[in-house]
This record gives structure tokens, C-alpha cells and sequence, in this order.
């Protein structure tokens, strides 16, 4: 027996099979039993080790000094020896199978470690951005509302300044802006003599200044409030989105009944003397 042979009957006294102990010795150099037996019980859970071996996998056989049988046979391992050997074996794969995992475990560790410290920092990238970004957003809006204001403001402040011109321009005794011009029915005795004498010239068309809207809410309630002729309707309807008592806050347009007539995008661009709302009006609030 060749000591190739005696190593592979070796191995197939401690329990594994001829097509492992084959591969194994083949795999190892055939280096002797303790390197083909490492190489069985790391590789113990291959199941392919078991099917049949090919031509290429085979042992050769080879006749050297070393090769040649000893004088005396080697003694078979008794039933018992066996046992123990295999006892052996089946601790030193239990062995080797824990310190295979416990190093696959490390390996395992470090890699999820490294995910997630490379995660974290683009964690941290992203939340940066988002908070930048969220920034921006709030001042963009922040400084969106105040012009807002002060373009509600601005508006509000020069109707104001418009009704305290006009109000000293034409000495308007009451807050409705009924001028004391107009507020009256009486007339002075050049103008009652003028409109006796049948000889007198027609008098001639009076350039107004200013207008009065009657603005009818959705509920029926007015709001009555003296303009500039030369006003624009937007400014008008400004003023009423801002001062209307009847809890609505949906856009809304204007119409007049008579004649009726719902004023289109271009005529809120239009003054209220080229609308013809001059020298009073009567507005309706509509959808």
C-alpha cells in the first residue's frame, strides 16, 4: 500500500467518505492526513464533495522509497479508537465551524459599520441641505407677506389721502362724502334768477371731480364710499375685498343693473369716468 492509499484509508477509518478523502488530499497536495482532514471540516457543509469523482480527480498512483509498504502492516483501529477519533473530529469541526462564524460575524460588524458611518455623513449632508433649503423657503415667503402688507398698505393709505383731499377741497361736512356743494336743494338768487329768466343760456356741463359707489354686499348691505373720477374700478374693488361685512372672502366682480352690465378684466384698468360711474353709482357684488 502506497502511502497516498494509506493516508486515504486513514481518513476513511476516521468516517469520511472515499469521494471527500480523495478531494480532500488532491486539494491539500497531498500533504498528509492532518491537512486533508482541516481541509474536510472546513469544507464539511459542501454537499458536491460527495459525488463521484472524475477521471482528472483521481490519485495517482505513484511508487517511490517512501511509498513502499513497512515491514510490519499497520494495525486496523478498533471499534473504540475509531469512535474516539471520530469524537474527536466531530469537537475539532464544531471548533472550526465557531471560529469560522465568529469571523464571518466581525467581518459582517465592521462592513455595517462602515455603511453606516458613510450613511450618517450623507445623512448629515442631506439634512443640511434641507435645512437650508426650508430657510430659504420661510424668508422667501416671509418677505412675499410683507410686500403683500405694504402693498395693501400703500393703497389703503392713499385712498385715505385721496378722501382728505377731497374732503378739503370741497368742505364735505359728513363722513357718507356728501359735499355741502351738493348736500342741499337750495340755490343761490343769481342761479334761482338764471333758471326764472327764460332768456338765459343752458348751463354748461360740469366737469366732476369726484363720484360716489354704492357697493351692495352678497348680503344686501352697502358700503358708500366717495372716489377720485379718475380712480381706477380695481381700486374700488380693493376697497370693498378690505372693508365687506358679509363674512365672504371669495374673489368677486362687479355688475350694474341698469343698465346691466358685468365689468370684464379690462375695465377694472379703466378710470370711473370712462366707465361711466360718474357722478354716483350703484355696484353689485358678484361671483
Amino acid at each position: 500500500m502506497s502511502g497516498q492509499e494509506a493516508w486515504m484509508q486513514t481518513l476513511q477509518d476516521m468516517g469520511f467518505p472515499p469521494n471527500r478523502s480523495k478531494r480532500a488530499l488532491k486539494a491539500t497536495d497531498f500533504k498528509g492526513v492532518e491537512p486533508a482532514m482541516e481541509w474536510l471540516l472546513a469544507n464539511a457543509d459542501n454537499p458536491s464533495l460527495d459525488d463521484p469523482v472524475s477521471e482528472d480527480e483521481e490519485i495517482p498512483v505513484t511508487v517511490t522509497e517512501d511509498d513502499k509498504p513497512p515491514e510490519e502492516p499497520k494495525k486496523p483501529l478498533t471499534e473504540e479508537e475509531r469512535r474516539e477519533r471520530l469524537e474527536k473530529l466531530e469537537e475539532l469541526r464544531k471548533v472550526k465551524r465557531a471560529e469560522r462564524e465568529e469571523r464571518e460575524k466581525k467581518e459582517a460588524l465592521e462592513k455595517e459599520k462602515k455603511r453606516i458611518e458613510d450613511g450618517k455623513g450623507m445623512t448629515e449632508i442631506r439634512q443640511k441641505v434641507e435645512e437650508q433649503e426650508i430657510k430659504k423657503m420661510a424668508e422667501l415667503k416671509r418677505r412675499e407677506k410683507q410686500e403683500e402688507r405694504e402693498a395693501k398698505a400703500r393703497v389703503l393709505r392713499q385712498i385715505e389721502e385721496d378722501k382728505i383731499a377731497r374732503r378739503q377741497k370741497f368742505n364735505m361736512k359728513s363722513p357718507d362724502g356728501v359735499s355741502s356743494a351738493t348736500a342741499g336743494p337750495s340755490t343761490t338768487p343769481a342761479a334761482a334768477a338764471q333758471s326764472a329768466s327764460p332768456s338765459a343760456p343752458p348751463a354748461a356741463k360740469r366737469d366732476y371731480t369726484e363720484t360716489r359707489i354704492q357697493i351692495r354686499q352678497t348680503n344686501g348691505q352697502p358700503i358708500i364710499q366717495t372716489f377720485g373720477v379718475k380712480e381706477q374700478l380695481a381700486a374700488v374693488r380693493l376697497y370693498a375685498q378690505m372693508n365687506r361685512t358679509d363674512g365672504q372672502s371669495a374673489p368677486f366682480n362687479f355688475m350694474t343693473n341698469f343698465p346691466k352690465k358685468v365689468f370684464t378684466d379690462e375695465d377694472y384698468e379703466n378710470s370711473l369716468e370712462n366707465l361711466g360711474l360718474v357722478p354716483s353709482a350703484v355696484l353689485m357684488m358678484t361671483k
